[in-house]
């Protein structure tokens, strides 16, 4: 068995592990909260919404937009929006909060990205919500970023065996490990969707250093702003991994993350066509990320 085929397999059974019986009780040990989250999330699980009639994607600047102020092409700096009102203050005395009295903006958020993909309100706070905060203790992004990281490497290696420009000079391992850098995903990845104006998290750096509404990038990266939000973008992944599947999963990967990250750093240039040609295929940013009647799998009767 290659070197390539070893790295493979590896990644494919830690996804697959994600879902045994052993992994899981360890979630529940490690990350407090666990379990009501998940009883949260199979109370709350929608069946899969009709797809007759579904209206063409919006871009991803569009769907943004709908919820937010500020302006989607700012710079880096314009996108820190951390703050912290008295309102949260006091949020942070209360009990657990239900499902009822999750703020509704995180599943808002996570709808208008991913349209027409309905997340549970308690997920999509789950997501967005860093282990920094203190209102982490209700539940934060932790375990679905360490899924989401594993099933990001599958995927990749997947695409990455699958290209006629792969050869045996390619170390897979060296091109995973820069493509999916936490940091490159937050900096790239974070920003185009807008995830710094609604993630909730502890910066690193003093607050007499992040005041004004522009911040110098050297002071961005030592608070930590590009790793929390690749963090929160592997949540992402790893969120609709487990709510919705790992073909929708696959889908966002081809269509609205891997593009993203055809930079400098990221995915080496012999594989950009490649990767634009599978997004071309699933019909790019604008495809729909559920199957339709015809993709899905016939059961016999």
């Amino acid at each position: 068995m290659s070197h390539a085929a070893r790295c493979l397999g590896s990644s494919l059974r830690s996804v697959a592990s994600t879902h045994s019986s052993s992994s899981l009780g360890s979630a529940r040990v490690l990350i407090p909260g666990t379990r009501t989250y998940g009883q949260a999330a199979v109370r709350t699980r929608e069946p899969p919404l009709e797809h007759e009639g579904l209206k063409p994607r919006r871009s991803r600047e569009s769907r943004i937009a709908g919820a937010h102020t500020v302006p989607l092409r700012s710079t880096a700096q314009d996108n820190f929006a951390v703050s912290e009102s008295p309102a949260e203050d006091m949020a942070d005395t209360l009990p657990h909060l239900t499902e009822s009295q999750v703020p509704a903006h995180f599943a808002a958020y996570m709808n208008r990205l991913f349209s027409p993909l309905q997340f549970p309100p308690e997920l999509a706070q789950r997501i967005l919500t860093h282990g920094s905060h203190r209102l982490a203790r209700r539940g934060h992004n932790a375990g679905l970023s360490f899924i989401g990281r594993r099933v990001l490497s599958a995927y990749l290696l997947l695409f990455l065996q699958s290209s006629r420009n792969l050869t045996s000079q390619h170390d897979i391992e060296a091109i995973a490990a820069h493509t999916l850098h936490t940091n490159l995903l937050g900096e790239q990845v974070g920003h185009a969707w807008g995830v710094g104006q609604v993630l909730i998290w502890q910066p690193a750096a003093p607050s007499s250093k992040l005041a004004g509404s522009k911040t110098k990038l050297e002071v961005l990266r030592s608070a930590g702003l590009y790793k929390v939000q690749g963090e929160a973008v592997q949540a992402m992944i790893g969120g609709i991994y487990q709510q919705f599947g790992a073909s929708v999963a696959q889908r966002v990967f081809h269509t609205q993350l891997l593009p993203l990250l055809r930079v400098k750093g990221g995915l080496p240039k012999v594989f950009h066509n490649d990767a634009e040609s599978i997004s071309t295929r699933m019909g790019g940013e604008q495809g729909q990320l559920l199957p339709t009647e015809e993709e899905r799998p016939k059961v016999a009767a």
